[in-house]
C-alpha cells in the first residue's frame, strides 16, 4: 500500500513539473484588459521610433479612459531616465520597479517600461505562482501618466521616484537596447519569474546588454525592494554625496501624483479594483 501511494504521489509530482516546464509561452491568451496589447517598435528613416500600442489609461478622471496610442520617439530628445520603486508592504525586499524616459523637443513627452507578469483575465499575480511560468511576460510601455497613477491612486500605493545618473548619451544607447528587446519579446513569447525574469533584473538585463558589467550580479536582483539602495551605492542615482535615507525621504512621489490627480472622483475599472484589494491583504 505504502509503494503505491508512493508512486502516486511520484506521478503526481512528475506529471506537475513536466506540465510546468514542458509548457509553452503564448501570446494569444484572453488578457487582462490592461495588458491585452503587445508593444512594437517601427524604424523611421530619419532615426526616429514609430511606437504602436502604447497604453495611455487616464485613472484621474470620473470616468476611466482606456486608450491605446501610437506615438513618435526621437532620441536625440531624450533627456533624463527616471527609476521608480513601489514597495509590497508585507516585506522590505519585495517591490515592483520601473523606468520612465523622459524627452524634449517637440514631442515633450515621458514614456515609462514597465515589465509584468501578463495575466489573463482574472488572474491574480503571485510570487509563487511566477516560479512555475504560471505568467508569460510583457514589456509594457505607457504614458508615465497612466503608470503613476494607477499605482499611486488605483491601486494607493506608495511610489518613490530617482533621477538616474546617466548622460543623454548613454540613455540612448538604454533606449536602444530596450526597444530591440521589446521587439524580439513580440516574436518570441517568454515566461516571467520571480528569480530569473522579473521587473527588475529585466530591466538590469537590458542595461548590461548597452554596457557590459554595469550593474554586476546583486541579491536585489530578486529582493527589489532594495535595487533603489544598491543603485545609490554604485553612484546611480541623484546626488552623490545625498545619503540613500535622505534621497528617499525626497524621493516619495505619491503624494505629489495623487494632489494632482482628481482622486475623490476616479473610477476605476472593476479589474483595477479586485486587485487593488488583493494586493493589500
Amino acid at each position: 500500500m505504502m509503494k503505491v501511494a508512493l508512486a502516486l504521489v511520484a506521478a503526481l509530482a512528475l506529471g506537475f513539473v513536466l506540465s510546468t516546464f514542458l509548457k509553452t509561452p503564448r501570446h494569444d491568451r484572453e488578457w487582462e484588459i490592461g495588458l491585452s496589447r503587445m508593444p512594437v517598435f517601427d524604424p523611421l528613416a530619419d532615426g526616429h521610433w514609430r511606437l504602436h500600442e502604447l497604453r495611455a489609461f487616464d485613472f484621474s478622471r470620473a470616468q476611466t479612459v482606456e486608450e491605446w496610442r501610437e506615438t513618435t520617439l526621437n532620441p536625440a530628445d531624450l533627456e533624463e531616465i527616471w527609476f521608480f520603486v513601489e514597495p509590497f508592504p508585507a516585506f522590505n525586499g519585495a517591490a515592483h520597479t520601473f523606468i520612465s524616459f523622459r524627452f524634449g523637443g517637440e514631442t515633450d513627452q515621458a514614456i515609462a517600461i514597465s515589465v509584468e507578469a501578463r495575466k489573463e483575465a482574472g488572474e491574480v499575480y503571485s510570487g509563487f505562482n511566477c516560479l512555475f511560468n504560471k505568467f508569460e511576460l510583457i514589456y509594457l510601455w505607457s504614458t508615465e501618466k497612466d503608470v503613476l497613477t494607477r499605482i499611486a491612486v488605483g491601486l494607493g500605493h506608495e511610489l518613490y521616484a530617482f533621477r538616474l545618473n546617466v548622460s543623454p548619451e548613454q540613455g540612448r544607447e538604454i533606449l536602444a537596447h530596450f526597444i530591440e528587446r521589446s521587439n524580439v519579446l513580440k516574436d518570441r513569447p517568454r515566461f516571467y519569474n520571480t528569480f530569473t525574469s522579473n521587473c527588475t533584473n529585466e530591466l538590469v538585463k537590458s542595461i548590461n546588454d548597452a554596457f557590459p558589467g554595469t550593474l554586476p550580479w546583486h541579491y536585489s536582483h530578486v529582493l527589489t525592494g532594495y535595487s533603489a539602495q544598491r543603485l545609490h551605492d554604485l553612484g546611480f542615482l541623484g546626488e552623490r554625496t545625498a545619503s540613500f535615507e535622505e534621497m528617499k525621504t525626497h524621493a516619495l512621489a505619491s503624494d505629489a501624483i495623487r494632489a494632482a490627480s482628481d482622486e475623490d472622483d476616479a473610477v476605476f475599472p472593476e479589474e483595477w479594483r479586485k486587485l487593488a484589494e488583493e494586493e493589500k491583504r
